[in-house]
């Protein structure tokens, strides 16, 4: 089996290029691969998101009217490349039942860890094509992400974390997933919009990940069904779910640390009191 990297997309001064499919329902058919860019084999990064392409919960799937628009990250073996999913709901089917989508892009680190392009951006732009070509199928074009400018650039990885987290709440993730890179957390983001959830989900990420060095993580901004908790090791959830004794409920609000820090990662820590305490907005409220 060939390996699972994309050998499409570049870059120039203005955007980024990205391979990107798109899963859904398809009348007769039923849920599969509706579009893909021009040269993706898609099939090779099947095995991370089989199982749990639409991982709504029950209660949702049965509801026309809760909004949907949640986000999954799945990093790729080797490191250079990670899918970020964007699920949706899609048109009902034929019997008026309703479905859901899933707009996965293959994107690659470098532009991510250089601040060239956000994380936001990228899911942006899936939202943007989504609204342009809503009946897309077969083949489509490379998903464009405009590049930021060199000031947005300067801004340090996960500017802004402080209006969803507490510093201890952040602390506390650094350190269980410093302790244990396999661990499972739920962040408990009570009383929160699945806009704010994104949100957390990707300031979260790029500040642990990009800003502190750490593993990459298979992420998800919403409580997925119970079948396919264990997919992930970071769940961003309005509410707690009943789950296995892998998993710990952090609060967005924790207001101490209530794990030890790890020896020998003073760097880390630097970097997050730096980023969640010394924002520029903190700094001008001072």
């Amino acid at each position: 089996m060939g390996s699972a990297e994309s050998s499409h997309g570049s870059t120039d001064k203005e955007f980024v290029e990205f391979d990107h499919w798109l899963y859904g329902a398809v009348l007769g058919t039923g849920y599969t691969q509706k579009a893909v860019s021009k040269g993706l084999d898609a099939g090779l990064y099947d095995q991370y998101l089989r199982g749990h392409y639409t991982p709504i919960r029950a209660a949702t799937a049965q509801s026309y009217e809760d909004p949907i628009d949640l986000q999954m990250i799945h990093p790729v073996r080797g490191n250079r490349e990670v899918l970020l999913s964007r699920i949706t709901r899609g048109p009902p089917d034929e019997a008026g039942r309703p479905t859901f989508a899933n707009h996965t892009v293959v994107g690659r680190i470098e532009p991510l860890k250089t601040g060239a392009i956000t994380l936001e951006s990228i899911y942006r732009a899936l939202g943007e094509f989504d609204r342009r070509d809503p009946d897309v199928a077969g083949e489509m074009p490379l998903l464009r992400v405009p590049v930021r400018s060199e000031a947005q650039r300067q801004l340090p990885f996960g500017t802004g974390i402080h209006r969803h987290l507490t510093f201890p709440a952040v602390e506390t993730l650094a350190t269980r997933i410093m302790a244990d890179p396999a661990s499972r957390t739920l962040l408990l983001c009570r009383n929160t919009t699945p806009e704010a959830r994104n949100a957390t989900l990707n300031l979260v990420f790029e500040l642990l990940c990009w800003g502190c060095g750490l593993p990459i993580l298979t992420a998800i901004s919403e409580t997925p069904r119970s079948s396919a908790m264990n997919f992930f090791n970071l769940v961003v959830a309005p509410r707690g779910v009943r789950a296995d004794s892998s998993w710990a409920i952090l609060e967005s609000a924790l207001a101490e640390p209530v794990l030890p820090r790890v020896m020998d990662r003073d760097d880390v820590y630097q970097k997050l009191t730096a980023t969640v305490r010394q924002s520029p907005d903190l700094a001008a409220a001072r």
